[in-house]
């Protein structure tokens, strides 16, 4: 197998990863545009009819827009039905705690930890986790106002704050938003565009390989919108797997490939994309390689071209399934409840734990300092609450970073813009501007989004401090001392009491993709879905991965880092391997192949249960090399046999030399 050069990094990986994160790509100028537009009309009424927190409803369509309508909807549905529920109860608890301190602060941790822990074990966990937050800080407003009347009216209009983002964000959405089915159409073509540039030039990139479980997931949201999609739901999974597996066996395509081979295969790929684009019914069966190509290739060449070939085959197959498949809807599968041990995992506990010891510490220290321009440190201890440590640092770091910076441009422009204007149009003309700058970032990825809104609100804090234009700069002051005091209880929580590695969760995602592999080389033929969980199994392995940066000299060494990196790269290309022999599926008399499938699913089994028990990692046995394994070593009868038997027997090879190796970490 043929080793991939490594690539040096960029001299200025923060500015590579600006460059890459800040790109423009289809459609985000309009996602802008939208966002931009929904907190200008926001502020615009709030303004006209004085409604109060005008800055906390503004953000709140950061919160509700998504990538798509449908997520939108969904978003918008759960805050909608939280709101709701937490504003009454907030209002049943202020009966029971308004004259008694001494209870509500029980009650406030009461409910951040019921309001954590069922985030974690429930289907509505955005839900739960909204009504908990919504819950306390509604509790706290009753130290800075005391009245009971003037509270339970602020109440009342918060659910209006709360609604006049949602609903309009949604409208806006649902009618200029981008619909699910088509940017999962135009996912899945871009996709098949980087299959066939693959196929032709080398190999697919991590962030590309990322892509199919979202592309997954993406398309099954589309089928909430569309009802006629409903039908071709199974159909559509099936493709996306199979274009999932063609993106991973490309990885294990050897450079010396025949050029004319390689051609042949991107060209089929491309006459599934333009089939698929014009609802048509593929036919690539003249373009695949010829038998006598395929003889001609090398024995670590055969089996992967082998592989592509019946991958896009099936992938064919599946484009003309499809256009048969019915467009009428099916009946909605019922929601699943949690699974059997969710609600006895020690884990959720925990977390929940931490996250109200943070909390409760950041309200007790505002409240004993008489700062309640600090109040968000409460806010913060539950919006960057995640599992690992390092998932934890880095929402801190966005949310720190973008309230420097928005904090910063919205002090400028007090001190320098707005003692200029006269009209809420001038107003609404700023507001436009600085959401345009926030809603681009936070079209980013994951990786950086929460910085462009966080740069938004503390813009929003800044400016709409009332009615009429303000000079006061505290607000901007006390919003960062709040983050910057709830980043140190979170990260003193989080480091100190049970902590959580994002490295050590890396390990047992590795122990995952092995037993997906061990089982789907048991199960041959291979079932529906099992590739696919393989491959969601390695996209969550970089995500923690690439996350675990943040807790170096925290819960894990840089050390630690680099190994799991290793690990996961042995893994991915024993996945690809293991793909390539399930699409050259073994028959059942065929003794040799049949026993190195069995021989590199314990290996792979007993490699799982190490790394899941996350204990020291004990030698493993010796796997067969490829020429002592069974079979492999040339013989007379092995020479005439026919292209399909040499290339299973030389795929069960490619997988053990894969296996080999494997470098066994002790993470």
């Amino acid at each position: 197998m043929s080793s991939i050069p490594e690539i040096a990094p960029p001299a200025w990986p923060l500015l590579s990863f600006l460059r890459e994160e800040l790109a423009p790509w289809q459609g985000r100028f309009a996602a802008t545009v939208r966002i931009a537009g929904c907190c200008t009309v926001v502020v615009a009424v709030c303004m006209v009819f004085q409604i109060p927190e005008t800055a906390y409803a503004a953000y709140l369509v950061f919160m509700a827009s998504q990538r798509e309508a449908t997520s939108t909807l969904l978003t918008g549905v759960v805050a909608g039905a939280a709101a709701t529920f937490s504003l009454f109860l907030s209002i049943a608890l202020y009966a029971l705690a308004a004259s008694e301190p001494a209870l509500r602060l029980p009650l406030m941790a009461g409910a951040t930890f019921i309001g954590m822990y069922l985030s974690r074990v429930l289907a509505l966990g955005p839900m739960a986790f909204l009504s908990g937050f919504v819950v306390v800080i509604t509790q706290t407003l009753i130290d800075s106002i005391p009245n009971l009347e003037a509270l339970v009216r602020l109440i009342l209009w918060l659910w209006i704050v709360v609604m006049l983002p949602v609903v309009i964000t949604v409208l806006v959405d649902l009618f200029f938003g981008r619909k699910p089915a088509q940017l999962a159409r135009i996912s899945a073509l871009k996709l098949l565009d980087e299959l066939a540039h693959v196929l032709r030039h080398g190999k697919a990139s991590a962030s590309t390989l990322a892509d199919v479980p979202e592309l997954a997931e993406l398309r099954k949201r589309a089928a909430l919108l569309d009802r006629g999609l409903r039908g071709k739901s199974q159909a559509d999974q099936t493709l996306i797997e199979i274009l999932g597996e063609l993106l991973t066996l490309s990885t294990l395509l050897p450079p010396g490939t025949p050029s004319e081979v390689r051609q042949q295969l991107a060209l089929a790929c491309a006459i599934c994309r333009s089939a698929f684009e014009a609802n048509t019914a593929p036919d690539i069966a003249p373009l695949l390689p010829k038998q006598d190509q395929l003889a001609s290739l090398a024995s670590d060449q055969l089996p992967v071209v082998m592989a592509i070939s019946s991958a896009l085959r099936r992938l064919a197959d599946g484009l003309e399934r499809r256009l048969a498949a019915p467009e009428v809807s099916s009946a909605a599968k019922a929601a699943k409840p949690p699974a059997a041990g969710a609600f006895s995992n020690r884990d959720h506990a925990l977390f929940a734990l931490k996250t109200t010891i943070a909390a409760m510490a950041a309200y007790i220290i505002y409240t004993g300092l008489a700062w309640p321009g600090i109040r968000t440190c409460v806010v913060t201890c539950f919006f960057v609450a995640l599992t690992t440590f390092g998932e934890t640092v880095h929402k801190l770091t966005l949310r720190l970073s973008g309230a420097l910076i928005g904090g910063l441009l919205g002090g400028l422009c007090v001190v320098f813009v707005m003692p200029w204007m006269t009209d809420i149009g001038q107003l609404c003309l700023l507001i436009a501007v600085a959401s345009l700058g926030g809603a681009w970032i936070s079209t980013s990825s994951p990786r950086l989004s929460y910085c462009g809104a966080q740069m938004a609100f503390a813009f929003f804090l800044t400016v709409l401090q009332g009615y009429a234009p303000t000079d006061d700069l505290t607000a901007p002051r006390d919003r960062v001392v709040g983050i910057l005091l709830g980043n140190v209880l979170m990260s003193l929580v989080f480091s100190v009491a049970w902590p959580v590695s994002a490295a050590a969760q890396a390990r047992a995602a590795l122990g995952r993709i092995a037993h997906g592999l061990a089982e789907l080389l048991r199960d041959l033929p291979a079932q529906p879905g099992q590739r696919m969980a393989v491959m969601e199994a390695v996209a969550k392995a970089r995500q923690l991965l690439s996350i675990s940066l943040f807790e170096h000299g925290a819960v894990s060494q840089a050390a630690d880092a680099v190994l799991a990196q290793k690990a996961l790269d042995d893994m991915e290309t024993a996945a690809a391997s293991a793909f390539v022999v399930a699409e050259i599926e073994a028959r059942s008399t065929e003794q040799a192949p049949c026993t190195l499938d069995r021989d590199a699913a314990d290996w792979l089994e007993e490699y799982a249960q190490a790394m899941t028990e996350k204990s020291e990692v004990s030698p493993l046995r010796e796997v067969p090399k490829p020429d002592t394994a069974p079979g492999a070593m040339p013989n007379p009868q092995a020479a005439q046999a026919s292209l399909t038997d040499r290339s299973r027997l030389q795929a069960r090879q490619l997988l053990l030399a894969g296996l080999n190796q494997v470098r066994v970490h002790a993470l």
